[in-house]
């Protein structure tokens, strides 16, 4: 099905005109009609935080394109796909503060079922892409298998070997995060997305962020759509991410991930030596740093000024979600349509409010 559709922008006002609207915000409402003017997409949302209020957060388009659905960045949920390894990885630093985890010793002391390959990793390489587990391959973006439990969702690449040596090269996997979420459940002894919801979620006031579970019922969840080749997009087909809760199956709110980027620019919920570990790049056993920690992508501003944080694609939904801890602002942006290009906008975004 094609859906043909003209933008309108759904801007709230609350009470004001445009011309007593903060300048700033003002800016903003032109970088994202220059955007939408040129880039085909069903829905977006942005919001922006700085130092710890949110400054600006709208949505512009359709939740729902047929029914008209406007989206509302408190309450609207899209799909995250891999900001979901940066709340992982944020989880995964309660069990190694609490001395429950190592992140250097091997794999096989967390699932020791894990089939043997030609060389041993550990978590830490895993979190970084440097264990060699191998990345998408096929129509595996595509599956619809429903997985009961985490050990059974290794199937899908458990017997594959190893495609580098560990720590020899930057090889980015989503399949890595799920070996993790079994280590996660392991040591936690609760299920992981129970585990996710206790100690991560819950803690950060995050009530409108969840794992995409079969059958999950909940308000404000936007309709997926995927482009198509005429240059429009149709709603995309149904799959099941029950295999990879940990790297790209979590759906949240702009407003939700906001907070949560924002609670890691201080040391209230993990630890300043955590964050520091968590954010610190990687590097090959040849010191080639990867711009990419434990779960958190480095990136750069249009000034050369470093962004922490992480992209997602999924089926149905794009994500950039970044922070920049010295001018503590924040950028979330999420359309529900696979495969989107943010372009400039983002960076855009972060000058006007730096």
């Amino acid at each position: 099905m094609k859906i043909k559709y003209h933008y309108i922008l759904f801007i709230i006002l609350l009470g004001c005109t445009l011309e007593d609207k903060d300048p700033n915000a003002q800016k903003i409402d032109k970088l994202i009609n220059d955007f939408l003017n040129t880039n085909n997409l069903p829905g977006l949302c942005l919001s922006v935080m700085k130092e710890g209020k949110i400054v600006y957060s709208e949505g512009f388009g359709y939740a729902d394109v047929n029914n008209q659905t406007p989206i509302i960045p408190s309450k609207t949920k899209f799909r995250i796909g891999s900001f979901s390894k940066t709340l992982t990885a944020s989880g995964l630093m309660t069990l190694v503060e609490k001395e429950k985890i190592d992140l250097d010793e091997s794999i096989y002391l967390y699932v020791p079922e894990f089939p043997k390959k030609k060389w041993d990793f550990t978590i830490r390489m895993m979190s970084g892409h440097l264990s060699g587990i191998r990345h998408y391959k096929d129509n595996e973006f595509y599956i619809t298998k429903n997985y009961d439990n985490l050990f059974d969702a290794l199937e899908i690449f458990k017997d594959d070997t190893l495609v580098h040596e560990p720590n020899t090269k930057y090889l980015y996997s989503t399949h890595a995060w799920t070996l993790i979420s079994l280590a996660i459940e392991r040591t936690a002894n609760i299920p992981f997305t129970q585990f996710m919801d206790e100690y991560v979620f819950y803690p950060l006031g995050m009530a409108d962020t969840f794992a995409e579970i079969k059958g999950l019922e909940i308000d404000n969840k936007v309709t997926y759509y995927n482009k198509i080749l005429t240059g429009g997009y149709e709603i995309a087909k149904s799959v099941n991410n029950s295999w990879k809760w940990a790297g790209g199956g979590f759906i949240s709110t702009t407003e939700n991930i906001a907070e949560f980027l924002n609670r890691h620019l201080t040391d209230e919920y993990l630890s300043q030596k955590s964050l520091d570990i968590l954010m610190k790049s990687q590097a090959t056993i040849n010191g080639n740093k990867t711009d990419y920690g434990i779960g958190w992508r480095i990136r750069y501003g249009n000034n050369g000024e470093k962004l922490y944080g992480h992209t997602g694609g999924s089926v149905g939904g794009t994500t950039y979600a970044f922070m920049n801890p010295n001018t503590k602002t924040i950028v979330v942006i999420t359309s529900n349509i696979g495969s989107a290009n943010f372009g400039k906008l983002p960076l855009d975004v972060f000058e006007v409010y730096n």
